[in-house]
């Protein structure tokens, strides 16, 4: 039993209890319930239905790798008894810091994909295979609000990843999705997402291709919301070039308006903690900065700001 005097236990406990009602009323059952509360334990807890996604940040603790071992059973045995959950339904990955972007990274091959509902919309996830799971959490809110600006509208999803602002601007009642990642297996995937919420495929395009170079082209039609949420840092074989979201930004930002129509919103993110949005160079009429919106429950009742996430509407 490690219930008596751990912290990690006495932390995720306190999380849930704030959390409780929150997620009862808005009927979620995908959320963080942990993320990094204390420097010791540098971790981060998603819940997927009833299994648990667990993330170990490994240059944050300097500990030698026997007590790692011993450290991270212990992390282990604290999340089955906060969750009653067995062992099976506990998935942990390593996170190193590393110049190049693991997005496109696989890890296993288990094919462990299964159903998870946000918001009354389904999405295919798999905690086992890949360095992320098919759903990124913290951005849930900014989903919601594409969705409620989404009627009628054309959308744009760049870095698409597995399409989830895609499926819910089509929720939402999007006249057309255009959904843009250079993965084929996260844009197959993305198709699954579209045909587990029965939406038909006829009116919403998936193109591969680098989104760096899709973008400097004359732009064949435009759009009236864009989702822009590129990695931190890329490096792939696929890509024509090496990304960097901070050198690159106002670049990427800008090619990217030229896809928007007048009065059109973009929608742009990105997950580098020390991101600086050089806004003078940046060619909207307005710049509107909604962090505050787009923060997570888990994140709000934390005694500090969440700044991994940047979430700004762009407004030309």
């Amino acid at each position: 039993m490690v219930k008596n005097n751990n912290p990690l236990y006495n932390r995720i406990q306190k999380n849930k209890k704030v959390l409780k009602s929150f997620l009862a009323q808005n009927n979620i059952t995908c959320y963080r319930i942990y993320d990094w509360d204390m420097p010791e334990y540098p971790l981060c807890i998603d819940v997927y239905e009833n299994k648990i996604h667990c993330s170990i940040y490994k240059t944050r603790n300097q500990l030698f790798e026997d007590e790692m071992k011993q450290w991270q059973a212990l992390c282990v045995q604290t999340i089955r008894e906060s969750f009653s959950v067995s062992p099976e339904d506990i998935y942990i990955k390593s996170r190193e810091r590393k110049k190049e972007s693991g997005q496109y990274e696989k890890v296993n091959q288990h094919k462990e994909k299964f159903i998870v509902q946000e918001n009354g919309i389904h999405f295919w996830v798999n905690l086992s295979d890949y360095v992320d799971t098919g759903l990124f959490l913290d951005h849930r809110n900014t989903r919601q609000i594409v969705k409620t600006l989404s009627k009628g509208k054309h959308i744009l999803n760049l870095f698409a990843y597995t399409g989830s602002f895609s499926v819910y601007a089509a929720m939402g009642g999007a006249f057309t999705t255009t959904t843009v990642d250079l993965s084929n297996t996260y844009l197959n995937w993305a198709k699954e997402n579209f045909q587990i919420n029965k939406i038909p495929l006829s009116k919403h395009q998936f193109i591969k291709t680098d989104v760096k170079q899709w973008i400097k082209q004359e732009p064949s039609k435009l759009y009236d919301i864009i989702v822009l949420d590129p990695p931190t840092v890329s490096k792939s074989k696929m890509a024509s070039s090496t990304f960097d979201v901070q050198a690159d930004h106002v670049e990427l930002i800008n090619n990217t308006l030229r896809h928007l129509q007048s009065g059109g919103i973009l929608f742009f993110s990105n997950n580098f903690r020390d991101f600086i949005l050089e806004t003078e160079k940046i060619e909207a009429s307005t710049i509107e900065n909604i962090t505050h919106l787009s923060i997570p429950k888990i994140l709000e009742i934390k005694k500090f700001m969440h700044v991994g996430k940047l979430s700004n509407r762009l407004i030309v």
